[in-house]
């Protein structure tokens, strides 16, 4: 995980160009604590300057960055947790100099083209702003650097002597493709040309459901305890549950196993550590409730972990909704796994901090984003994930979040309204609908804010193996939210039967509620969508 930035122009001369990066430099080193390095170099006419901040996750030893050679210069941030990268290797060298390894047989400064994208599904930030007769690519800038979000479309790259963009998009193409190209090519004032050489793929399309393809669903009109245990005893549902089970546990394993034996304080003189290397962003809800007990297998016996729970000061108090849900399944917790130490982390934030914070740092963060619903979220995410109480600080330098969890499996209650006005087709384009737009909806901003505290964000529900399997499933095989069913049994149906399968009986139950609302940060009689006064 790292900061990552790029400045380069052929028109203005380095002290110019290292104005607009001494403005980014502290917020990239926020972001890789262990680690802070930058490149001056010149080619043809063109003036860089590279920097790469490093937080150590993967590896028996630090990979410093930019990593530079006779071909190529890289920057990296993200993780590889699979692919044709053996585990043995990435334990020992990490995924950074492994893929820089595989990219430099195929690139060579000669060519003069710089490379830069985003993954897929966008879970790591990527701006990109203009200079004159240049560009900036960061990972985080400031408000007073015009910039805009990399769309999660493909692999760009701009070639140093023609001075124009060529995409070689991702093998999977969402039909909002051509506006997110459209709005770059808008911002950046040039085209785009397309590389078409990749075959596409497509997921599950519609098809009508028979009357025996909904048979099962039936159950769910039974009285709530029954409703799990009866889908259970449908072999169909249950191998799907199975299968689910062991996607899902293979994905927090990996996340949260590759990671040094240290803390975020032991690791500065690489201490012995027995503190808590894993937190869980955790508001008690379904999705993370389930992270939780999955983190529990793979975590070291004798070290905690860290449930951290934000609520934001209404009239004097902070019992909010998720307060209140974060406690009743941090007792559930308490109760399967009781040799575990399990750290319920109450943040509380007072009305002054969020103004002050926000005022004076935060909005910086989720720039260039400005809406509402991006300023509830973003601010509610930046005081968890710092993970500060007057008693206790969080040290682990993993946060495990539930992201993704209701675009896969159904959880917002358009797809209620989906299915009740226009049947299952309707609730398939809802689904489709909400899984497209999620590579430019919240990921580039929660991943600034986040690691904005030395933390990395990662995103379980978001691993590809999990992914290509929710959405291989036909939509009323993972969510059924019937009108005269209450919300918290038909919705995430496939989810919940699995909450119910590894022992939690409240948490399957629990309503889906938006995190800017259980936490009290937002005003409901705001427009989410409206640009926010206070960023």
């Amino acid at each position: 995980m790292c900061g990552i930035f790029c400045i380069f122009s052929s028109f203005i001369d380095q002290d110019a160009l290292a104005v607009k990066y001494k403005i980014c430099e502290p917020y990239l080193k926020r972001r890789g604590p262990d680690y802070y390095s930058d490149v001056n170099i010149t080619l043809s006419d063109y003036t860089f300057i590279f920097a790469g901040s490093i937080l150590w996750l993967q590896g028996k030893n630090l990979v410093k960055q930019p990593l530079e050679s006779n071909k190529s210069i890289f920057v990296f941030n993200g993780d590889l947790f699979g692919g044709n990268i053996s585990d043995e290797d990435r334990k020992v060298y990490g995924d950074t100099i492994l893929l820089y390894n595989k990219l430099e047989k195929a690139t060579n400064k000669k060519n003069l083209k710089l490379y830069f994208g985003r993954d897929i599904f966008g879970r790591r930030s990527l701006l990109i702003g203009k200079v004159e007769e240049g560009f900036i690519i960061t990972s985080t800038a400031t408000k007073s650097i015009d910039c805009t979000e990399v769309p999660a479309i493909g692999i760009f790259s701009y070639d140093l002597l023609s001075k124009e963009f060529i995409l070689t998009p991702w093998n999977f193409r969402n039909k909002n493709f051509s506006t997110k190209l459209k709005e770059l090519e808008q911002f950046l004032s040039c085209n785009i040309g397309i590389n078409e050489e990749l075959q596409m793929v497509s997921y599950r399309k519609f098809c009508e459901p028979t009357e025996a393809d909904t048979r099962f669903l039936n159950h769910i009109k039974l009285s709530f305890n029954e409703v799990f245990v009866e889908l259970l005893n449908n072999a169909t549902f249950l191998n799907n549950v199975k299968q689910l089970h062991v996607l899902l546990e293979t994905a927090v394993a990996k996340r949260i196993s590759t990671q040094p034996k240290y803390c975020k304080l032991c690791i500065i003189e690489k201490q012995p550590c027995r503190h808590a290397l894993v937190g869980v962003l955790f508001s008690g809800g379904l999705d993370c409730t389930i992270l939780a007990l999955l983190s529990d297998k793979f975590t070291d016996a004798f070290r905690s972990i860290d449930l951290i729970n934000v609520a934001f000061q209404k009239c004097g108090h902070y019992n909010t909704p998720d307060r209140k849900t974060g406690l009743e399944s941090y007792k559930e917790l308490k109760k399967l796994r009781p040799n575990r130490t399990w750290n319920f982390v109450p943040i509380n934030v007072t009305i002054s901090e969020l103004d002050k914070e926000r005022s004076n740092y935060i909005k910086h963060l989720i720039h260039p984003l400005n809406s509402i619903l991006d300023d509830s979220l973003g601010c509610a995410l930046w005081f968890a994930s710092r993970g500060i109480t007057t008693e206790y600080e969080v040290l682990s330098r993993v946060l495990l979040v539930g992201m993704g969890a209701d675009e896969l499996f159904g959880g917002y209650s358009r797809h209620r309204a989906a299915l009740k006005k226009n049947g299952w087709l309707g609730l398939y384009d809802s689904l489709n609908e909400d899984w497209q737009n999620i590579s430019h909806r919240n990921l580039a901003r929660d991943d600034r804010v986040v690691a904005d505290h030395g933390r990395q964000l990662r995103t379980p529900y978001l691993d590809e193996n999990v992914v290509d399997f929710v959405r291989s499933l036909n939509c009323w095989e993972k969510t059924c939210p019937f009108g005269d069913i209450p919300a918290g049994v038909g919705d995430k149906i496939l989810l919940r039967t699995l909450a119910y399968q590894m022992g939690l009986r409240e948490v399957p139950l629990f309503r889906k509620r938006a995190l800017q609302f259980g936490s009290k940060i937002a005003n409901s009689k705001e427009n989410a969508c409206d640009v926010s006064p206070r960023l």
